[in-house]
């Protein structure tokens, strides 16, 4: 892999203190501002690249001066650091740059227009809707596709059950340790409290409002009508420390134990069904779904096959107890890329291929959260469980710390240690660690067989002497691009590290997770009809560090903490800014009264404009003339018209898994260049 080295430069920013309220800017195009005794008019930017953390764009401007009857029209090119926060969906352009700026109808007046563009740079607007920029990308294709990795897709355990259930994971076979005091044993590789009490010969079960039990991991479970006396104290100790739920959603526990209880030492997933199957057909096409469910079955009439979306992926068999496979999104019926948007499974088109829905999804996972993280803020302590241990990464000159709460990596003769997307760097694997501005090119090279595969998703695009500007993209969080959509998981499983402590690596199955364009572009919560897992240290890594999944959609720090790690540092670690509703000039009618104008910069370098009877192009004159329509301007129209929506939607539906209601419209498809990762940087 070619990778160059960034050198770092001192950027010249104006940043506010630390943003808590992320309400949702309600910003309107074209934008206007005095400055110099000018009055500017800039028009929505559109997007030429978007690479990393820098963007390319042009916009129409109209520039009024005094004195002067006519408004000058141009082109500004511009390129700007993108600051990306994907909690409010917005995107702040800091250290702004003029690349050109052109007034084809003024060529006399060119160079004193573009030195006032310049000057005028401070009074710009300085944050643009996510929404707005994606809307243009997915119709203009100002970016290429993301990489399409190998991942493993053959199928978990898949069981169906139609009554209430509860599925327990074990990371392999159960490793059990004796809980100090006390004549239980513990089983440490699972999220969940289980306990073995030799003198019964009986595990227990806690479920929060009741302990279950049995004489075997396989069952039968009960629940436990008369507990020990001491289990209540047990449990309270061993919990003691664990991230709690801030929440007591009293409505969202269970009102009766389950009917069964379900042990896994292999991946596997729960479908529970509330009943036998019930149907209801799709409009438009020969499926039909599963209703009495919250998970994606489906059954396609003409074959009588059944199908289940799982994590990404798709899965088949001829019958709802399996043998299940898995099915290319390219081999599905077609029937699946029609349904409809609208309908109650119209998410499930981000996850099949060649649809716009898996098309934006693929976008949206390229565009990395951004960061100015101060050097000597963040405070980093690895806990090891004993003396650290190393293996290889297969296929690399590197090595990984198998027993460590945190991503730990030997290369080049040192340590990188990987937490909350900000990346450390140590001579020795205990420390001290402070923060590098520098990322080993080989770190890029990890393959997904190895279970830290995730941090290849976090990069350096830059630094000062104060900050360094750190990103990643939501491969950090577990969503990959594989067969042209967007999955959860690599599908390995990785042994954990079992000693005193249970340190467990990703997992790809048994949450039931859902992709969300609204949630960051990754995936939603779990979505299990029963969650008795616990939140230590040791146990978030598995879920890819989605933050405490007992919390649910309406819990703003769920959000919070899932759409951008960075707010899981103090305030003072990492850099934020605070965005205005509203530009930092007041906003007053252009000088002289003009007919409501949407202009376009075209790449031709011309100024055109859309009228209700169609384009219009601007002389050399100043005088409009009516053009034939340009395919390149209809796209730019109507990916501002899908910005505008788009930005308005999730305005009012806020952070909700699923789809967009509004489809970007189909285009014909065209290659595209693959992508590549973001190059390391280096502090000089």
């Amino acid at each position: 892999m070619k990778v160059a080295s960034f050198i770092c430069v001192a950027f010249v920013c104006s940043w506010a203190a630390l943003a808590q309220d992320t309400t949702v800017p309600d910003e309107r195009w074209p934008r206007q501002f005095d400055s110099g005794g000018n009055h500017f008019i800039i028009y929505q930017p559109q997007v030429d690249r978007w690479k990393n953390d820098r963007l390319e764009a042009r916009s129409a401007v109209m520039v009024t001066q005094p004195g002067q009857a006519t408004p000058a029209y141009g082109i500004v090119s511009l390129s700007a650091r993108t600051a990306v926060d994907k909690e409010s969906r917005t995107v702040a352009l800091e250290d702004v740059n003029v690349v050109g700026a052109t007034f084809p109808a003024a060529p006399s007046r060119q160079a004193y227009l573009a030195d006032l563009i310049r000057k005028s740079l401070p009074d710009w607007p300085q944050m643009i809707s996510l929404d707005r920029l994606l809307a243009d990308i997915a119709i203009t294709r100002a970016v290429s596709n993301g990489d399409n990795i190998q991942l493993k897709n053959e199928p978990p355990r898949i069981i169906v059950v139609t009554e209430p259930s509860v599925l327990i994971l074990i990371d392999g076979e159960p490793v059990f340790r004796t809980v100090e005091g006390t004549s239980y044993r513990r089983v440490i590789n699972t999220p969940a409290l289980l306990l073995f009490e030799p003198l019964s010969n009986r595990f227990y079960l806690d479920g929060d409002r009741w302990w279950m039990t049995a004489a075997s991991l396989n069952g039968p479970w009960s629940i436990a009508t008369a507990p020990p006396a001491d289990l209540a104290r047990v449990k309270a100790e061993l919990l003691e420390g664990e991230q709690q739920d801030p929440h007591a959603h009293i409505a969202d526990l269970a009102q009766a134990p389950p009917t069964k209880v379900l042990v896994s030492t292999s991946p596997a997933e729960l479908l529970v069904l509330q009943g036998q199957a019930q149907y209801l057909p799709i409009p438009t096409t020969e499926l039909v779904y599963v209703t009495n469910t919250d998970r994606d079955i489906f059954m396609d009439v003409r074959s009588q096959m059944f199908y289940v979306l799982l994590s990404g992926r798709w899965f088949q068999a001829k019958s709802l107890q399996g043998p299940w496979s898995f099915v290319p999104g390219a081999k599905l019926p077609r029937d699946f890329s029609m349904i409809p948007p609208d309908s109650p499974k119209g998410y499930v088109l981000a996850s099949i291929p060649g649809t716009e829905q898996a098309r934006e999804a693929v976008i949206a996972n390229q565009i990395p959260q951004t960061a100015a993280v101060r050097r000597s803020e963040p405070k980093l302590n690895v806990r090891y469980d004993g003396d650290p241990e190393f293996r290889p990464i297969e296929g690399t000159p590197m090595q990984y710390a198998v027993n460590a709460d945190t991503d730990v990596i030997l290369a080049e003769s040192r340590y990188w240690a990987c937490r909350n997307a900000i990346w450390f760097v140590s001579d020795a694997p205990q420390g001290p660690w402070e923060v590098t501005d520098y990322i080993p090119a080989e770190i890029y090279t990890i393959p997904p067989t190895s279970p830290v595969y995730r941090v290849r998703y976090v990069y350096v695009y830059g630094c000062t002497p104060d900050f360094v500007y750190f990103g990643y993209t939501p491969g950090y969080l577990g969503a990959f691009v594989s067969d042209g959509v967007v999955v959860f998981g690599t599908g390995w499983w990785y042994p954990g590290w079992y000693g005193d402590w249970w340190y467990g690596w990703p997992w790809t199955w048994g949450f039931g997770f859902r992709f969300s364009y609204w949630g960051g572009g990754w995936f939603w919560r779990p979505i299990a009809p029963y969650w008795w897992y616990h939140h230590t240290h040791a146990t978030a890594r598995f879920y890819y560090d989605h933050w405490n999944t007992h919390w649910r959609p309406g819990d703003r720090e769920w959000i919070h903490n899932n759409v951008n790690v960075y707010n899981r540092w103090p305030q003072n670690s990492v850099r934020s800014r605070s965005y205005p509703t509203n530009p930092v000039s007041p906003v007053r009618p252009p000088v002289q009264a003009q007919p409501r104008r949407d202009l376009y910069a075209g790449r031709d370098g011309q100024i055109y404009q859309h009228r209700t009877d169609g384009w219009y192009q601007q002389n050399r004159s100043g005088v409009w003339n009516k053009v034939t329509p340009n395919p390149q301007l209809e796209q730019q129209r109507q990916s501002r018209s899908l910005g505008q929506e788009r930005h308005d939607e999730f305005k009012n539906r806020g952070q909700v898994p699923g789809i967009p209601h509004t489809v970007a419209p189909r285009l014909p498809s065209r290659p595209v260049a693959p992508a590549h990762p973001p190059v390391p940087a280096r502090h000089r």
